[in-house]
């Protein structure tokens, strides 16, 4: 796929009102090495800030207006960013490819929930400070090729301003992926008994807040948490 933009464009894009009929797009998240299908991927619209996650199959849907910025965040792997052009637009399904996190650490692999975000955490944060270096502004690259976290340099600017914006995205990136870290299926699945795209329609549309998450850090917490939600979530279906 070819994209061309820029930060500024991609930032003007995130934080003023977008125009055009409102559509509903379908893609595919995947891993950029193995092509497997990634599973309950986040997938954000920046312009209108709401939220939609990949089934089973790595499948996703998303509302959009105009030629919107998209965020994709998953466990264990690097967020990319997806500018929908007209040109993309005109496909019927886009394919998104996510680059895995390597998880071991010096020949210890890291398993735990806790231990393996912050690894991934510091990995991605790595990547990106490597990218912006040098007092270089970073933009966000022209293709999403999988090859991570989706921004390259452009060294024919230094604007702080649009450098901070830079790492206001990031850090509103890494949140996403501290949702996606403390809400995993897995979890979500023991105290709901829900699976297949009961599973993905709960975990999506009862998500918990990220400073919500932040304050209550124990696994108990969550557990009320969902066993509240669920009873939202019942109500609504009529079940």
């Amino acid at each position: 796929m070819k994209h061309s933009h820029s930060l500024l464009i991609l930032l003007l894009l995130a934080t003023l009102s977008s125009f055009g009929q409102k559509k509903k797009v379908w893609g595919y998240i995947r891993d950029s090495i193995s092509k497997e299908p990634i599973e309950l991927a986040s997938i954000m619209n920046l312009n209108k800030g709401t939220n939609s996650m990949s089934s089973t199959s790595g499948k996703f849907s998303i509302d959009i207006t105009g030629n919107n910025l998209l965020a994709i965040a998953s466990v264990n792997h690097y967020f990319d960013t997806l500018t929908l052009t007209n040109e993309l637009l005109q496909q019927d399904t886009l394919f998104v490819y996510l680059k895995p996190i390597a998880r071991n650490l010096q020949g210890v692999t890291v398993t735990a929930i806790a231990n393996r975000y912050m690894f991934d955490s510091t990995e991605r944060r790595r990547i990106f400070l490597q990218d912006v270096g040098a007092n270089k502004l970073p933009t966000f690259s022209t293709a999403n090729s999988g090859a991570g976290l989706g921004i390259s340099i452009d060294r024919f600017s230094k604007r702080e301003k649009q450098k901070r914006k830079a790492f206001d995205l990031f850090d509103e990136m890494e949140k996403e992926q501290y949702i996606n870290y403390r809400f995993p299926a897995q979890l979500v699945s023991r105290y709901t008994t829900l699976r297949g795209d009961s599973l993905i329609n709960f975990m999506q549309a009862q998500r918990p807040d990220y400073k919500w998450l932040r304050k209550h850090t124990k696994e108990e917490d969550l557990e009320y948490y969902i066993n509240e939600q669920l009873k939202i979530y019942f109500k609504r279906e009529g079940k």
